[in-house]
Formats: structure tokens, C-alpha cells, sequence
């Protein structure tokens, strides 16, 4: 029998992208360059993410909805032509706008665009370097298969300049919809050059959730962070009691509005469930009370990440249209897109934190100009006694089920074993585990003691607690106060300490 032959370690490729110096950025130029090829002129905050980039120095990006956080990630790559950024987006949606929303060249790739144009075309396109902007899934960014065909190959490398995680709320359990391999994204460090810049971004990093970020990424304590308000003045925040059954959904049927008759007198609404089951049960009793006053079924749809792409993508353009009225739905509508003409949002039960809370609100009306509203629905008992922890815990948990989350994308991997690290394969163990080559096979690890994994458990359970209570307390004021609910807001995130956002 022929010996199976040992991988070949290669020379880490070194990365030829160009670090500046403080002195040398000229962000008067960068704001005319954007002018000239985005249409954009860029705000302090942007051109500050901008400067740190370019003396790279991985960035926080903690800003608002809808305060233009994807410019700043077309900025750093206007000086030199062969840069790239590589941006991790949570949803299909969302990368497929961003990347048809700038006229740098972009590549999407997900399910969608592989079936369009097929993995190897993508992968190969994006190894060239032909795109300035790659959007990538979580579920793609951190395989062995992207790792060896796009990572690892020279061109890439030598031009990749700045690796985002966008929505990077979605990495912490306590941020929202949890995905499991946003936590694995830490991994990209070592299959990039070690000069390679991270950001993170998103709108809704409390504390406790960005440092459960920054450890599960690798984002050192040396990262620049830039911190924006992210309130919304323009959103009006109520709270109402559910009074009616819950599988009537009565509480529902001031969506259509008294005497409307047609569908352009209701206005436009995202109405946001915690269940899929849930999103198709309300449409079927809003459809119902539409259809008696003579409103067209057609008006009132439900998305959740089993309808279908095509489905999906119709829905999407019948929104913007105006077509659609009422969307009931889970998170996988909104998140990041530039959804312009949404004028109020329901939040049916509490949802699983105070950053999905946030991010569902925030999708109402993006210009700040216009005025909407967020009305979150909850039981008499919540009204009553408040959130325990073990409810936070129990919503915590139900998020992170598998059967809750939204869709995937598959790829297949490398050879079982191997991973790709700086440009060179390296063997890993089980779980994923990078395995020292030269390390003794019978030496003790006593990091994997059964001590040791006990202290680690313990930790992380304590971490848990405190997030879980905290999430409870703040879900609890939300709903209960008696007093301005934008103050519970801005207490959860620290705006007081941030920076106001303004516009010119």
C-alpha cells in the first residue's frame, strides 16, 4: 500500500496591501473620491472608520439603523483599485442588495447566486480579485472549501485588506437570531494574512453583547471603536396588552384600519412573529378580516425562511411597491436592508432580547424625516409581574433552536483533516481543533482535563446568568415603565456616552 502523502506547509503569503500612516491619509481626498465614484459624501464617523482602516487597526462599528454603516466599508478599498473586503452578511436579502447598491464591482455568494452562476465560477471570480466587494454567508466564510479556493489562493491575499462581520450582534446568543457558525467566525484570523484588518459592525451592541463579540471573533482590546446613538426619535414606542385569545389573533385586526376598503388606505407594516407557524396563522386571520371589506387577499403575506428564494424575492419587490401592506413575518425580512417605506412595525410577544427588540423597531421608517411607530404586544402577565430570568433563559434558548433560526447555506468541505491557515494547509483534529505537528502525542494537555472544563462550563453558565437577568430587567422596563421608553432604550445602550448622529 502506497503511503498517503503529508500535506506541503507553504510560506505564509505576505500580504502587499499598504498601511499608512496617520500622516499620509488625506481624508479631503477620500470624501472627493467617494463623491466622484460612490455619489456619497461621507460623514466624520465614516471617514474616521476610513482612517484607522487604512493604519490597520482593527474598528468597532457601532452605529444606528439605516446611519450608513455600508459606506464605510466601500471607503477603505477607493485608493488602490486591487483591494478587497470581504463582508459577511446574515441574510441572502441582504447581501444581494448591497451588493447591487454600489458601483464598485461586487460578488454576492450564497445559494442564490451559486445556482445562478455556479460555486466554481463564484469562488474562481472571486480568487481573481475581479471584485472589490465580496458578501459572503456565515456558513461560506468560515468553510474549508471557500478557505482553499478563494483565502488561500495568492491574489486574494495579496489584496485583501479588510475581512467585516456585518449585524455582528448575530454572534452572541444574546444578540437576536443566533447562527452557529457566526461564533465559528473567529477561525477567519488564521486563514487570512496576519496584517488583515477586522471590523465588526452593527447597530445594536450593548456591553455584555459586544464583548461576547469581540471574543468569539478575536477582536482585540487595541480595536478602535466608533460608537453612534443608535435611537430613533422618530419612531413613536408603545406597548399594549393582549386581551383576546391568542389563536384569534383578534388583537391584530386594527392592522386593517375602520372603513378601509381598499389596500392603499392600510398602512404599510412589518409585523414580526417569534414562530414561523406564528407569521402564517396571522396572515390567515388578516386575509380573512381583508377579504370581508372587500380588501384583496394579495395585500397581506407572510415570509419566513422556508417560503421559498422565488417567493422571497417577489415578496421583497412587492413590499417596496407598495403592493404588499402587511408582512407578517420572523427575521428574516429587514435586517440591514434599506427598506425605506415600512411606516410601523408590530412586535407580536416579547422577543428573545433587548437587541432583536431594537433591531425589529429600528426597520421602521429609515428616514429620519418621516415619522412611524413600534408597538410590542405582550401577555397581562408581563404587564403585571414583569420578565423572570427564566423566561429570558427559556427565549434565549428558543432563538438559538436550530428549528427557529433561518436558513442555511451548505458547501461541502476539504479533504476531512485539513484545514487552510495563512495559505497552507495544516492538519485538525476533531471538532475542528488546529493540531500542533510537532507536538507529543503523549504529552498531557491539561486544558482538557475534566477540571478544566468544568471551571469553563461554570464560567460560561455565570456569563449566562448575568446576561439572561440582565436581558430580563430591561425587557421588563421596557414594558412595564409608566415613564418615556426611549430612556429604557438609551439606558440598555449607553447612548447617553455615544456620539449623536447628524445629518446635513
Amino acid at each position: 500500500m502506497v503511503p498517503a502523502s503529508k500535506p506541503v506547509a507553504r510560506k505564509p503569503l505576505a500580504s502587499k496591501v499598504r498601511v499608512y500612516k496617520p500622516n499620509e491619509i488625506d481624508l479631503a481626498s477620500i470624501s472627493d473620491r467617494a463623491r466622484i465614484r460612490l455619489g456619497r459624501t461621507p460623514h466624520e464617523f465614516q471617514t474616521r472608520f476610513f482612517s484607522n482602516v487604512m493604519q490597520g487597526k482593527d474598528v468597532i462599528l457601532d452605529v444606528g439603523t439605516g446611519s450608513g454603516k455600508s459606506l464605510c466599508f466601500d471607503l477603505p478599498v477607493l485608493m488602490n483599485k486591487q483591494d478587497i473586503v470581504l463582508v459577511v452578511s446574515p441574510l441572502t436579502a441582504l447581501m444581494l442588495e448591497q451588493a447591487a447598491a454600489s458601483p464598485l464591482e461586487s460578488l454576492a455568494i450564497c445559494q442564490e447566486t451559486m445556482a445562478l452562476e455556479g460555486r466554481e465560477a463564484l469562488y474562481k471570480r472571486a480568487a481573481e480579485g475581479t471584485a472589490q466587494r465580496i458578501f459572503v454567508s456565515p456558513e461560506v466564510a468560515g468553510s474549508l472549501e471557500f478557505s482553499k479556493k478563494v483565502l488561500g489562493r495568492e491574489r486574494f491575499q495579496e489584496h485583501l485588506r479588510l475581512v467585516v462581520v456585518d449585524e455582528a450582534h448575530c454572534v452572541s446568543l444574546w444578540g437576536g437570531s443566533f447562527r452557529s457558525e457566526y461564533a465559528e467566525l473567529g477561525s477567519l484570523r488564521g486563514r487570512v494574512p496576519p496584517t488583515t484588518v477586522f471590523a465588526i459592525a452593527s447597530a445594536t451592541l450593548p456591553t455584555h453583547v459586544l464583548d461576547d463579540v469581540c471574543a468569539k471573533l478575536k477582536i482585540g482590546k487595541d480595536a478602535v471603536t466608533i460608537s453612534m446613538s443608535n435611537a430613533r426619535p422618530n419612531i413613536a414606542l408603545s406597548v399594549r396588552k393582549i386581551v383576546h385569545p391568542d389563536d384569534t389573533k383578534a388583537d391584530l385586526r386594527f392592522l386593517l384600519p375602520n372603513g378601509a376598503t381598499t389596500a392603499a388606505e392600510v398602512p404599510i407594516t412589518l409585523a414580526y412573529f417569534n414562530q414561523r407557524i406564528e407569521t402564517e396563522d396571522a396572515c390567515d386571520r388578516l386575509q380573512a378580516w381583508a377579504a370581508n371589506v372587500g380588501i384583496e387577499k394579495t395585500a397581506i403575506a407572510f415570509y419566513h425562511a422556508k417560503i421559498g428564494t422565488a417567493r422571497k424575492r417577489e415578496l421583497e419587490h412587492l413590499l417596496k411597491e407598495g403592493k404588499v401592506r402587511i408582512l407578517c413575518c420572523t427575521d428574516a425580512v429587514g435586517m440591514g436592508c434599506d427598506m425605506r417605506n415600512i411606516q410601523r412595525v408590530i412586535l407580536w410577544k416579547l422577543p428573545p432580547s433587548f437587541c432583536a427588540l431594537a433591531q425589529r423597531s429600528g426597520r421602521a421608517v429609515r428616514d429620519f424625516e418621516v415619522l412611524g411607530e413600534a408597538i410590542l404586544f405582550v401577555s397581562a402577565k408581563v404587564l403585571k409581574d414583569g420578565v423572570a430570568e427564566e423566561q429570558a433563559r427559556i427565549a434565549r434558548e428558543e432563538a438559538a433552536d436550530p428549528q427557529n433560526q433561518e436558513g442555511t447555506v451548505l458547501v461541502p468541505e476539504l479533504q476531512e483533516g485539513l484545514d487552510i491557515v495563512a495559505g497552507q494547509e495544516v492538519v485538525v483534529g476533531e471538532g475542528g481543533v488546529r493540531v500542533e505537528q510537532n507536538a507529543d502525542p503523549n504529552e498531557d494537555d491539561t486544558e482538557a482535563t475534566a477540571e478544566a472544563q468544568a471551571k469553563k462550563k461554570k464560567r460560561k453558565a455565570a456569563r449566562m446568568s448575568f446576561a439572561d437577568a440582565l436581558e430580563a430587567r430591561f425587557l421588563s422596563k421596557f414594558a412595564c415603565t409608566t415613564a418615556c421608553r426611549r430612556l429604557v432604550w438609551d439606558e440598555y445602550f449607553d447612548n447617553g456616552k455615544k456620539s449623536e448622529l447628524v445629518f446635513f
